[in-house]
């Protein structure tokens, strides 16, 4: 049995070296390489479907992202100036009283 098993396998290596075997092989290579490469309208149609469909998602969506962006930019410059007037609404206040605190001594003491 072992030597009927070892014989299927050099039989059908020697079946593919043969010159028919490799000739077949080599024409059905050189067809496929010869046949059209034609496009169907189907394809075509499906591709540039696909494409539409997919611009039509992701447009919309960098369009927002980006407006989201510009917007948290001018967001974040808005509260920039907010926390600078803050600031000088506090130094003002400061120096309003002592100014106050300064006409009070100076009436206190004309």
């Amino acid at each position: 049995m072992k030597t009927q098993e070892a014989e299927a396998p050099n039989s059908e290596y020697l079946e593919l070296n043969s010159t028919s075997a490799r000739n077949t092989l080599l024409d059905d290579f050189a067809d496929e390489l010869n046949r059209p490469k034609d496009i169907s309208a189907k394809t075509l149609f499906l591709t540039f479907t696909f494409v539409f469909l997919a611009l039509l998602v992701l447009l919309p969506k960098v369009y927002i992202g980006n407006q989201i962006y510009y917007n948290s930019k001018d967001i974040n410059k808005m509260y920039h100036k907010y926390t600078a007037l803050k600031e000088e609404q506090a130094y003002l206040k400061r120096e309003l009283e002592k100014l106050r605190y300064q006409t009070l001594i100076v009436d206190d003491i004309d």
